[in-house]
């Protein structure tokens, strides 16, 4: 008896390892699978949203977010949109200074106007309508600038 239980020990082991170093290398490919499968995504909060919008410069573009509202139990009553600054090829950086009218609701009405420096790091932000709110600070990118505007939802 005590050689049966020795040899099905030894077997359960040597077939392991096989499970052990496809589970070990296929670790990432699991979790995504995974995650992809439940449904869940990144909040939108560290995203920035979905890009609504692409307008295309010479040497950059300016990609505009969605207004983020999102909250645990429904939306929340101040929220922010994203607007970036990215490096188009073959242009290899932004300009000095950028000056744009932003419409981020895509009503036809511009809704705040922002001056960039890019060298600098700073944005100056003049708002043209009662819901926004202002702006945080200008996150710096490898090939961009990224600002967010603070808003308030609109009745």
């Amino acid at each position: 008896m005590s050689t049966v239980r020795k040899f099905l020990g030894y077997s359960w082991a040597v077939l392991t390892i096989p499970l052990v170093l496809v589970l070990f290398f296929g670790l990432n490919s699991w979790a995504k699978l995974l995650a992809q499968s439940t449904g869940v995504r990144v909040s939108p909060w560290m995203t920035g949203g979905e890009i609504v919008r692409t307008l295309p410069h010479e040497g950059y573009e300016t990609r505009i977010h969605r207004p983020v509202f999102d909250g645990l139990l429904g939306p929340r009553a101040r929220g922010f949109v994203q607007v970036d600054w990215v490096v188009v090829p073959p242009a290899t950086k932004l300009p000095e200074r950028i000056g744009e009218e932003i419409d981020y609701d895509d009503d036809g009405v511009a809704d705040f106007a922002v001056e960039l420096n890019s060298k600098a790091n700073r944005a100056a932000l003049k708002p043209l309508q009662p819901a926004v709110l202002g702006c945080e600070r200008v996150i710096l990118l490898k090939n961009g600038r990224v600002l967010r505007v603070d808003l308030k939802r609109k009745p």
